[in-house]
């Protein structure tokens, strides 16, 4: 794997899980009869709910990388770019059905 990419994929994945860690929802808030409830979230679903956004960063992080190192060279013709693009549909739309059946 081309260093840049590689350090793309870890400088998204840290920069991504520290604000996955501020911006994650770990409480909901509901009224009944004008009063205010809150319910914490297991442990479980927040760190769940953080790791996505280490995902979506590491992803991010490894497309700006490849875009960055593709600029640099003028190689053959690679094909990251399509498989990443198939891979990224092909999670956005597994993730959808998982949201819509649970």
């Amino acid at each position: 794997m081309d260093k840049r990419i590689r350090n793309g994929a870890i400088y998204g994945l840290l920069i991504s899980l520290s604000l996955g860690l501020l911006m994650a929802n770990y409480k909901t808030l509901t009224f009944e009869d004008g009063v205010e409830m809150k319910e914490y979230l297991p442990v479980y679903e927040y760190v769940i709910s953080v790791l996505r956004y280490g995902a979506i960063g590491t992803l991010v992080g490894m497309f700006i990388g490849w875009r960055m190192s593709k600029a640099k060279s003028d190689g053959p013709k690679t094909y990251y770019g399509e498989v990443f693009l198939g891979v990224i549909f092909l999670t956005l739309g597994i993730t959808t059905l998982s949201y819509l059946w649970g």
